[in-house]
């Protein structure tokens, strides 16, 4: 297995698009392996903050945000061996439904835009 210091902080097509799902237990968040068939839970192996500083601006979707931040995760399942990236931010999309961002394909310029 890859140290997560190795990733290039993306994740694979495998947990793109839709395809990593999770839910809460209590009030505790699990991430379901998107190769396995049923809901088995993937193991955050290491983490690590990608981004983490004071709020640049607020607007109306933001006013309440204290700082920004992106939060990388490594997941591994044992059950399939599937070894992965996924992250956490707060400095892209602010509201609206995912079903409208899924598959949406961003050119490489306009990116920075939501950066």
């Amino acid at each position: 297995m890859k140290e997560f210091k190795e990733y290039s902080w993306h994740g694979t097509p495998a947990v793109e698009d839709g395809k990593l799902k999770g839910k809460t237990d209590t009030d505790y968040f699990y991430f379901f392996c998107p190769k396995c068939e049923d809901t088995q839970i993937m193991q955050i192996l290491d983490f690590r903050f990608l981004k983490k500083e004071p709020a640049k601006y607020k607007d109306k979707y933001r006013k309440r945000l204290k700082r920004e931040f992106i939060i990388a995760f490594e997941l591994y399942c044992h059950k399939c061996k599937l070894h992965d990236c996924v992250k956490v931010s707060n400095i892209g999309w602010q509201g609206g439904k995912l079903k409208n961002s899924i598959g949406l394909k961003i050119k490489e310029n306009e990116k920075r835009m939501y950066l």
